[in-house]
């Protein structure tokens, strides 16, 4: 049986989820190797042959106390102050009615006083462990103590807050304890459990009944001789060789205090044991019922049950956004995507503009020369104006051509240019509107990151509360350590599992399926685990793509502060070759005036040839920029399908990160508030309002004011033989 069904209770969701920790369906045949052999000596829980009242309470008081603190608690609470443990002994018939009520008290004098003023009911008073003697006015009752403890009992007909019902089928038909005596066939016990007690308790400002929770505990002896193919789907069953002992945990009155809708999840409040029998005889059953577990609830749990209504709020509400945020990021990066298209056609334009504008400029530099080298012979050949005239007649004719193509290519490059300085300056908005698009992305990167870090370290906070209190002794949890202290505990329990195998082939399993369970753990967080990694993977790309951004954007702007000079430059030269072209035509038709104005001319050649030199350095100098715009362009339009597909890969993780955090959301998230139709809060308040009922019915006979207390109910029904 495991023994930290208490544990259970401190995750959430109390009382309700402690059910789960028993909840096995669990069967054992005389066949078949024992279940589950565990060191329990079931004839010590056996009925007494003597009176209840004298030798048979104590004896049961002592297996009832060591049963239920085995299976519910971890340990004993440290005391300060004098204590009151009352527990009420119910001797019943084999259907479970009341026949006589033993109540025995214990009071526990922790500060050793001479004496200890108590409240009690009862009838009969008897001192059971000692001779102390005591006072009674009315129902004080002052003890001579001497600094020991006091054990009493007594008798009472007051009414009990909770009752059982024990009913038997043979074969279908509900038969009496006398009926079933001795026969055979399939039978099926049922025990039922009624709470009698009621409370008025406020509940989100609204006044509501809610009973004192107990959690009803029964525990019944089979032989193995006699009974066979024993099934319990809500107890646990434990087979010492020889008997099988059924033990059900049952709440009744529970699931409406904690209004818990039973077609979603359904808080036991009976237990059912069937099984094939040949000449039916039965020992005593015993049943505990105790609202102490419940009343811890109201001073240790509740403070975690408010953080964990913190957190699923605030975990609610950051996965909406998350999921909302990566929705709007797979749709920018949809669009980012359908615009790289855009963006690869216009460098690959851009790329061609700059080719045909190098190769112009060249031809361009190539005349300037040529210019040159004429400006310098006509500078020459001034002197000599015969010759000369005759000469520069024969060369302006083709100067006249040559300065109409550089008219032209002027032309063209000055318009060329004016796109060119355009499409730099789009080329540069696009640029800047990347770069803050992906700065913004890379600014939500320590929300994303932060926000999965903390998911995660929830969901290993809550696997190591649950493996510990699972009894598992390993180290606290964390991202880097769990997936080696979980292989690690799965190795162990596979080893033993193997090596009791033959020896010990029901424990054997047993360990087995406990190692299952953690291996089962250990992939759930690896599948989380892989979305984290994920995650921190697509944050680390879009803060590269956002450095890419900045440096793309620096490039572009420095080619939009290129393309202004250059333009600056192109229409100068389109100025000059205006007026080139005019000059030698005027040149070529004033051939036979040239004589006249040949000192002009000399002049102007000088000027020319001083021009034209200029205009041969610029040239040169644009024809060395044009190269490296033209480089520039191409290895960006080289770079293009790279960046486009670094983008598709962006978009498709943003598609699948959003994919991610709506399944989690919906299968981890969105399971949890279902579960309490999302009224977290709503459940709180009647947990943390039965913990103080619990915590309230401290006694069932009387109690000194200021006395701690503690009560339980034994029920103890009659064998049938």
């Amino acid at each position: 049986m495991n023994k930290k069904i208490a544990g259970i209770i401190s995750v959430g969701l109390c009382s309700a989820l402690m059910v789960a920790g028993i909840r096995n369906v669990s069967s054992v045949s005389a066949d078949e190797e024992p279940m589950e052999t565990v060191s329990v000596n079931t004839s010590e829980l056996e009925a007494q042959n003597g009176d209840p009242a004298t030798d048979g309470t104590e004896l049961i008081g002592k297996k009832a106390d060591n049963l239920i603190k085995s299976l519910l608690y971890d340990s004993e609470q440290n005391m300060t102050d004098t204590t009151k443990e009352e527990t009420v002994f119910v001797i019943a018939d084999a259907n479970g009615a009341s026949k006589k009520v033993i109540v025995s008290d214990w009071v526990k004098n922790v500060n050793k006083e001479a004496k200890i003023s108590d409240v009690s009911e009862l009838t009969d008073i008897e001192n059971v462990k000692s001779d102390e003697t005591y006072n009674k006015n009315g129902n004080e009752c002052v003890w001579e103590a001497n600094g020991s403890d006091i054990s009493y009992q007594g008798k009472t007909d007051k009414e009990l807050p909770v009752e059982v019902k024990v009913t038997y089928t043979l074969d279908g038909k509900t038969v009496t304890p006398e009926e079933i005596k001795g026969k055979s066939g399939h039978v099926v016990i049922r025990f039922d459990y009624l709470n009698k007690t009621s409370e008025e308790v406020m509940i989100d400002g609204k006044k509501e009944n809610m009973c004192v929770p107990f959690a009803m505990l029964t525990g019944v002896i089979f032989d193995d001789e006699k009974f066979t193919n024993i099934s319990a789907p809500s107890c646990k069953l434990i087979n010492d060789g020889s008997r099988t002992v059924a033990i059900g945990l049952a709440f009744p009155g529970l699931q409406d205090s904690l209004a818990i809708d039973r077609e979603k999840f359904e808080i036991p409040e009976s237990i059912e044991i069937s099984a094939d029998v040949k000449d039916f005889s039965l020992t005593m059953s015993l049943t505990v019922a105790t609202n102490e577990i419940f009343g811890r609830l109201s001073s240790v749990d509740i403070k975690d049950l408010d953080s964990l209504s913190d957190s699923m709020a605030e975990l609610t509400e950051g996965m909406q956004k998350l999921m909302e945020g990566s929705g709007n990021l797979s749709d920018g990066l949809n669009q980012l995507l359908e615009k790289s298209g855009d963006l690869e056609n216009g460098v690959g334009l851009l790329a061609e503009g700059s080719l045909a504008l190098k190769n112009g400029i060249a031809s361009a530099d190539e005349g300037a020369g040529k210019i040159a080298e004429g400006a310098g012979a006509l500078s020459e050949g001034a002197g000599t104006l015969s010759a000369g005239i005759t000469s520069l007649k024969e060369g302006s004719g083709q100067l006249v051509a040559g300065t109409d193509a550089l008219s032209s290519g002027a032309g063209q490059l000055s318009a060329g240019v004016d796109q060119l300085d355009a499409g730099a300056g789009a080329l540069s908005d696009g640029a800047t509107q990347l770069k803050t698009g992906l700065d913004t992305l890379a600014g939500n990167n320590k929300t994303l990151v932060g926000g999965a870090e903390q998911v995660f370290n929830t969901l290993l906070a809550t696997a190591e509360s649950q493996l510990k209190a699972a009894g598992a002794d390993i180290p606290s949890l964390t991202i880097d350590n769990y997936g080696t202290i979980l292989d690690a505990a799965t190795n162990k329990l596979s080893e033993a599992a193997k090596a009791m195998e033959k020896a010990d082939p029901q424990t054997a399993a047993v360990y087995s399926e406990k190692a299952k369970t953690i291996a089962g753990l250990k992939a759930s967080l690896d599948g989380y685990n892989t979305f984290y990694a994920g995650l921190k993977t697509y944050t680390d790309g879009v803060a590269q793509a956002a450095t890419g951004a900045g440096s793309i954007k620096e490039g572009a702007d420095a080619l939009k502060a290129g393309t202004g000079a250059v333009k600056e430059g192109a229409d100068a030269l389109k100025t000059g070759a205006d007026t080139l072209k005019g000059g030698m035509t005027q040149l070529d038709t004033g051939a036979e005036a040239l004589k006249a104005g040949a000192d002009q001319l000399k002049g102007g050649a000088d000027q020319l040839k001083n021009g034209a030199d200029s205009l041969k350095d610029g040239t040169g100098k644009l024809l060395d920029g044009a190269g490296t715009l033209n480089g520039g362009l191409n290895e960006l339009k080289d770079n293009i399908p790279a960046i486009k597909d670094g983008v598709t890969q962006l978009r498709d993780g943003s598609v699948l990160l959003a994919d991610g955090i709506k399944e989690f959301n919906d299968r981890g998230i969105q399971k949890i508030t279902e579960a309490v139709e999302g009224d977290l809060e709503g459940l709180i308040e009647r947990v943390r309002a039965m913990g103080d009922l619990a915590k309230a019915y401290n006694n069932f006979s009387g109690i000194s004011e200021g006395m701690n207390g503690q009560v339980k109910f034994i029920f103890r029904t009659d064998e049938i033989k």
